[in-house]
């Protein structure tokens, strides 16, 4: 099959998820629609680019505001076929977790919040009205050769922070808001959707017992997430250059007086950065396009206060690496990554591996706003305002799983060529996806079938429009006047 009826046929899985089939034939046209629109995504593009601009529309704006329908159970597909793409029967499923901010212009949108705009320089943080998403994304490598990751979206969940009350609020309303800021923390919501991930992988007995392996950087490597991970899950996270480590507690210590938690207090990251005593390991992973030896630093077990004495550490130095800006240059240096982990057993190659493949969520990201216009509906409800962008996202997720399924990691004669300065050994895009897409349905004709798509528009169809007004008769009028 080619990629658009390998997509067709992952909708297809969609259909349990609604109740009724005219329901579930709308989410799948307005998918394909919002996938295919050009410049800004929104629902109206979507009607217009499935040909359905002169029919009735309302239904289509109710659909996720009014249907009933859970928009994580749409990331199922990714988990069906998730077996199929892993290399072994007991390997661990590696997972990334990070959070998004799509901006916003009105202030009055359900979630909307005032947030540092990413894209500020350093020394000049700039502000900006958004809306805050925390999403996971499955990581699946290639088996037969080393490559490029791809990261396969299962969690894009809205976490809008608390509304502040003004100065002159109540005492009552500034209680509230220090309880509901402490629950919808940004650590608390990463924690649910790893909790989500897991469940989800519980539920299907190929990947019931596989391990998680959930990389994120240091706004989750806090006490929250640390001590409330989900059964059979590792995290691994960026800790401060300066955190205060301490060793094991030696036995025998502590039998007189105050009994004692911590042994005796272990150096910094930064600390074993610099300790030359310390032997520095080669790890081959795959960054960066090919094969390198990576010189990392390991360290403990080791305790950190806020993740408690029953939760062992391992420390992970990853030195920065060398580079040139061109032949000849002078050699710079990138900053060292500081990392933790909570499975102290773990393979130090898969652990340096799983956090570099972590970088393949910011490619999501980037696609998400820029190519798909993720969050660009203008919805006021607050089931649209979270379920709408769950449902691009889920596209784009399935997008991204027919293209493995049917080519797998590399390019295709089916995709058009690349130019002269992209390297020819390169992956497939999402803008090479959605170009084969609109290329495989035009190249269909407008009188063919489109793979049983009867909603779409057509001069054969009668169009599906509002009943209009008929006239009463003026006996009718004299009974209502009476």
């Amino acid at each position: 099959m080619n990629l658009l009826e390998t997509f067709d046929s992952l909708l297809q899985e969609w259909r349990p998820q609604f109740l009724q089939k005219r329901t579930f034939e709308r989410a799948r046209r307005l998918t394909l629609g919002l996938l295919l629109c050009l410049r800004l995504h929104l629902t109206s593009r979507a009607i217009c680019a499935t040909g359905r601009q002169f029919v009735d529309w309302s239904a289509d704006y109710r659909l996720s505001s009014r249907r009933v329908w859970n928009p994580q159970r749409l990331f199922d597909p990714v988990f069906d076929h998730l077996p199929a793409l892993l290399p072994a029967p007991g390997s661990p499923v590696i997972a990334a977790l990070d959070d998004t901010l799509c901006k916003k212009t009105g202030r009055h949108i359900p979630g909307v919040s005032m947030a540092r705009d990413p894209m500020s320089p350093p020394f000049h943080v700039n502000l900006c009205y958004g809306l805050r998403f925390v999403q996971v994304s499955l990581l699946v490598s290639p088996v037969e050769s080393p490559g490029a990751a791809r990261a396969l979206p299962v969690r894009f969940d809205l976490a809008p922070p608390a509304i502040k009350p003004k100065k002159n609020a109540a005492a009552e309303m500034r209680e509230a808001y220090k309880k509901e800021k402490k629950l919808r923390a940004l650590p608390l919501a990463g924690l649910a959707a790893m909790g989500s991930v897991r469940q989800s992988l519980d539920e299907r007995p190929e990947t019931a017992l596989r391990q998680l392996i959930v990389s994120g950087d240091g706004s989750y490597t806090n006490k929250s997430v640390l001590r409330h991970l989900p059964p059979r899950t590792t995290f691994i996270g960026r800790i401060r250059k300066d955190a205060k480590l301490h060793l094991p507690l030696p036995e025998g210590a502590g039998a007189v007086g105050r009994p004692r938690l911590y042994g005796p207090q272990a150096p910094t990251p930064e600390q074993i950065l610099a300790d030359d005593s310390i032997p520095v390991v080669k790890v081959r992973c795959f960054a960066a396009g090919e094969l390198r030896e990576i010189p990392v630093k390991v360290y403990g077990p080791v305790y950190w206060r806020k993740a408690g004495v029953d939760v062992p550490l391992l420390l992970v130095v990853i030195k920065p690496l060398g580079y040139r800006l061109r032949v000849g240059s002078k050699l710079l240096y990138r900053q060292p990554a500081f990392l933790i982990c909570t499975d102290v057993h773990l393979d130090l190659q898969l652990l340096v591996q799983s956090y570099i493949q972590r970088w393949e969520i910011e490619c999501n990201h980037r696609d998400e706003k820029s190519l798909l216009g993720v969050a660009q509906g203008q919805v006021r409800s607050p089931l649209a305002v979270s379920r709408l962008p769950q449902l691009q996202v889920a596209a784009y997720s399935l997008l991204l799983l027919a293209s493995l399924l049917c080519s797998g990691f590399q390019r295709t004669a089916d995709y058009l060529p690349l130019p002269q300065w992209r390297h020819q050994g390169a992956r497939p895009s999402l803008l090479d996806l959605l170009n084969l897409l609109r290329q495989q349905i035009s190249a269909r004709g407008v009188d063919a079938p489109m793979l049983n798509f009867d909603e779409f528009a057509s001069a054969a169809t009668p169009p599906d429009v509002k009943a209009s007004k008929l006239p009463l008769a003026p006996e009718t009028l004299v009974t209502l006047a009476a």
